[in-house]
């Protein structure tokens, strides 16, 4: 799930620059899950390429569907 949103971001480099971050710690998230800090910067991104976000995305209370 979050694989395919930051595909749609434009990948693990383009996410990378945006946020700040090094490429493998993107790389990292799309296994693992992008981390709960960076998920409302990461959400403007969405929202500013007009990219619909996961179900939960920004609510810890919601457990994501694996």
């Amino acid at each position: 799930m979050h694989n395919e949103l930051i595909k749609a971001l434009g990948g693990s480099g383009a996410v990378a620059k945006a946020t700040g971050l090094n490429q493998s710690t993107v790389s990292m998230w799309r296994e693992r899950g992008i981390a709960w800090r960076y998920r409302p910067m990461i959400a403007d991104m969405a929202r500013k390429a007009k990219i619909e976000l996961p179900n939960g995305f920004l609510d810890p209370g919601l457990r994501e569907a694996a």
